[in-house]
């Protein structure tokens, strides 16, 4: 299917991730339905398919989420994701997913392969692709992409292919190692598409790392604010872990893109800090009565040991450096009123500054990508260039940490490979 043989497909899909794949398969599932035979080829930059797909939730495949709340998409055009999942909503991918061989199960709200396994769900994938005879051309890096009266697209090592129809299903910018190098956006805008800056997101948050550094590799479970000037913009309670640079874990990776959103050139446009609870208000009533018993029965022991078992060592040696301002080897004797309360009013709020986000590299997902106005809700094809589409992460929508992003990949793909199939099919009605 090179330029060079004179041949020219139906259906060109740059991408052999989730939305790729499942836009693909879509449109053969289609074209099959309605007896319309068709040539479609995937270009895949890596030497296989569905690498980001085995990489992720840690390589169980968090498929989707059960708490569809339009509050866990993002985009600069707010209402773009909720109108194209209404039309594919979840019930529907999951139906698309079982029809190619994925049972899902739910662990609390998350979705995942009853396998647990990312590699069955790429397997699945890949027995579909065969199955309906989509052609996979691996280790198809594109350099190029132009609109004439057909699209050509020009790879590396003088590879050449044309198509009737283009789909730019290449990712984000994050996580170069899998591939997802933000080569759409470079396309799309050579192409005349308005694209926004690429943010990361789902990624660890840099802080004022002279306590977190002390803790690195420590994690505990607390209550996490994040707070923009002052105000409260994200909460979420999870595992927050403690890294030489910041802030990590499942907790941080929920809030993190509200500090990518307020990140320009690098820097933070307002004021940020990360704010943990360690304990509720009935759990500090048990510490403070605690605190009182070890004034008296500890009396002669050294500060340092106030927290003993109470937190982690480390944690509560921190604790109480972040609140007292005196050695913490004068004796816990000394302990006074106003100490309890600092030491409390740390555990309610222990402050972290936030100077920014780790960067695209150890990203899972982007913020930012082709500006959704420019594409038709109802297709999502080029309202600029007819014949061409996207679908997933290379469209400007992010989702939150827990599937969403997944979810958006199996929605848009399935509503771009619909919709190449019936403009392909009414093509071919004409001639």
């Amino acid at each position: 299917m090179s330029h060079e043989d004179g041949r020219i497909c139906d259906l060109l899909v740059i991408g052999g991730g989730a939305s790729g794949m499942t836009c693909a398969i879509a449109f053969a599932r289609e074209c099959k339905e309605t007896g319309v035979s068709a040539d479609i080829v995937i270009l895949e930059k890596n030497d296989r398919i569905g690498k980001k797909v085995l990489a992720t939730g840690n390589g169980r495949c968090n498929l989707g989420n059960l708490d569809m709340e339009m509050s866990h998409f993002h985009s600069h055009r707010r209402d773009f994701p909720k109108s194209v999942l209404s039309k594919i909503p979840q019930q529907e991918t999951l139906s698309f997913l079982s029809e190619i061989g994925i049972v899902t199960v739910s662990e609390g709200k998350k979705l995942f392969p009853m396998s647990k396994t990312s590699s069955s769900v790429v397997d699945a994938y890949r027995y579909a692709l065969d199955e309906y005879g989509i052609t996979v051309v691996p280790d198809a890096e594109v350099t190029a992409v132009r609109k004439e009266n057909v699209f050509t697209v020009m790879c590396t090592g003088g590879k050449c292919f044309s198509a009737r129809k283009l789909v730019i299903a290449s990712g984000g910018a994050c996580a170069p190692i899998l591939g997802t190098t933000g080569d759409g956006y470079r396309w799309l805008s050579e192409l005349g598409h308005r694209v926004y800056a690429p943010k990361p997101s789902i990624v660890q948050l840099v802080t004022d790392n002279h306590v977190t550094k002390a803790l690195a590799g420590l994690k505990l479970d607390a209550d996490l604010s994040l707070l923009a000037d002052g105000i409260v913009v994200a909460n979420h309670y999870g595992e927050v872990l403690f890294t030489s640079f910041g802030l990590s874990g499942p907790a941080v990776f929920q809030v993190s893109g509200e500090v990518g959103r307020r990140t320009k050139k690098g820097r933070l446009s307002i004021p940020m800090k990360v704010s943990l609870r360690i304990f509720d208000e009935s759990q500090l009533l048990s510490v403070h009565e605690e605190l009182l018993k070890r004034k008296e029965s500890m009396a002669d022991r050294p500060m340092e040991q106030l927290l003993l078992s109470i937190l982690p060592a480390k944690i509560g040696l921190q604790i109480l450096k972040s609140s007292l301002e005196r050695p913490l080897s004068v004796p816990i004797s000394t302990l006074t009123d106003s100490d309890i309360r600092k030491i409390e009013n740390t555990m309610r709020a222990w402050d972290f500054e936030v100077i920014g986000t780790q960067s695209l590299e150890y990203a899972q997902t982007t913020i930012g990508g082709a500006d959704c106005e420019e594409f038709s809700e109802e297709t999502l094809e080029s309202l600029r260039i007819p014949g061409l589409y996207c679908c997933g992460e290379v469209l400007d929508v992010d989702g939150d940490c827990g599937g969403y992003n997944l979810q958006w990949a199996f929605s848009s793909g399935i509503l771009v490979g619909r919709s190449v199939a019936d403009a392909f099919t009414r093509e071919k009605g004409k001639n």
